[in-house]
């Protein structure tokens, strides 16, 4: 009789191991097979693995996320298996490890990206290494080609003529400028993969049991003298060398999102106290979508929060 929990609990991770592993190759292989369509399900392929982490422990993550490993690259070849370690494995391993050890939602997300990105740099240079290729240079000419292959599809569609001269010129701008901040680009990523994750952890805490201090977005602060770097990012895009201007720039891209985020966590705070704050904030989400200059307005709103606190409650004075 005594033998029969421990059989339980052993079918349990077992089930536990094949719906994780499942799982989490459908979001990935969705997310590959079909790009714009499997953006979403891709940057939710490490949940699965961080669920079963709560619920029957590490040992278990680590092999839902190795067997989905192995799975991509049997079926979709090495560079799917590797691509997707080194954008999910750390989510799915180290973010939970880190919550489950009290570090608040920022810290976790900032390590786990930190981590990640440390993947990227070694599995970079392991393969320059071993390959004797340039890898910057393989990722300019797939961004090229990316572009090239768009212009065919708008040409084919029947786009000629001015029109199509102004598509080309804006598409090789955008090329241009996508080989200069492809690494901020990447961490963009990495962070909104991490976030997306970490907002299921916090829908999910209840049913995993799980006692996290996650803490509120609104009260998501960026450091005070994280500033000073923004405007000293700023200021290095006045130099000729691109050695100084493009790791600034990418810096620079970075830092205006964590303004970005802390300006719309001030707004989310403001949205909150006023009557029919759902209504508003649907209506935010929706002018973001179609109106993505507006985020440039919540960025800036953000770096003068650091001088106006416009979450701190006003009070009103007696006249």
């Amino acid at each position: 009789m005594s033998d029969k929990p421990q059989v339980n609990i052993l079918t349990a991770r077992l089930m536990a191991v094949v719906i994780g592993t499942a799982s989490s190759f459908i979001l990935f292989a969705a997310y590959m097979v079909i790009p714009p369509a499997g953006i979403l399900s891709g940057l939710l392929a490490p949940f699965p693995a961080i669920y079963f982490r709560f619920r029957y422990g590490l040992g278990t993550a680590i092999i839902i996320t190795l067997g989905t490993a192995t799975l991509l690259t049997a079926i979709f070849g090495l560079q799917a298996g590797v691509l997707y370690l080194l954008q999910s494995g750390a989510i799915a391993l180290i973010m939970p490890e880190l919550l489950i050890r009290g570090h608040n939602a920022s810290r976790a997300i900032a390590w786990t990206t930190a981590v990640n990105l440390t993947m990227f740099a070694l599995a970079a240079l392991a393969f320059s290494v071993i390959s004797g290729q340039n890898l910057h240079h393989l990722v300019v000419t797939e961004i090229n080609a990316g572009i090239k292959q768009a212009i065919s599809i708008y040409e084919n569609a029947g786009i000629k003529g001015d029109e199509l001269d102004l598509l080309k010129q804006s598409m090789t701008m955008a090329a241009n400028q996508i080989t200069k901040i492809y690494p901020a680009l990447t961490t963009l990523l990495l962070i909104a993969m991490a976030g997306c994750n970490l907002v299921l952890i916090k829908r999910f805490s209840v049913l995993l049991g799980a006692d996290l201090k996650l803490g509120e977005f609104n009260e998501f602060k960026t450091h005070e003298l994280l500033i000073w770097l923004l405007i000293a990012a700023g200021f290095a895009q006045l130099a000729d060398t691109p050695i100084i201007t493009i790791p600034a720039l990418n810096v620079l891209v970075i830092i205006i999102l964590l303004y970005f985020l802390q300006g719309l966590a001030t707004i989310s705070t403001i949205i909150t106290r006023q009557p029919f704050a759902g209504v508003i904030r649907v209506m935010l989400y929706l002018m973001l979508l179609f109106q993505p200059y507006l985020a440039a307005l919540i960025a800036a709103f953000g770096i003068f929060d650091l001088w106006g606190d416009f979450r701190a409650p006003r009070k009103q004075e007696n006249l």
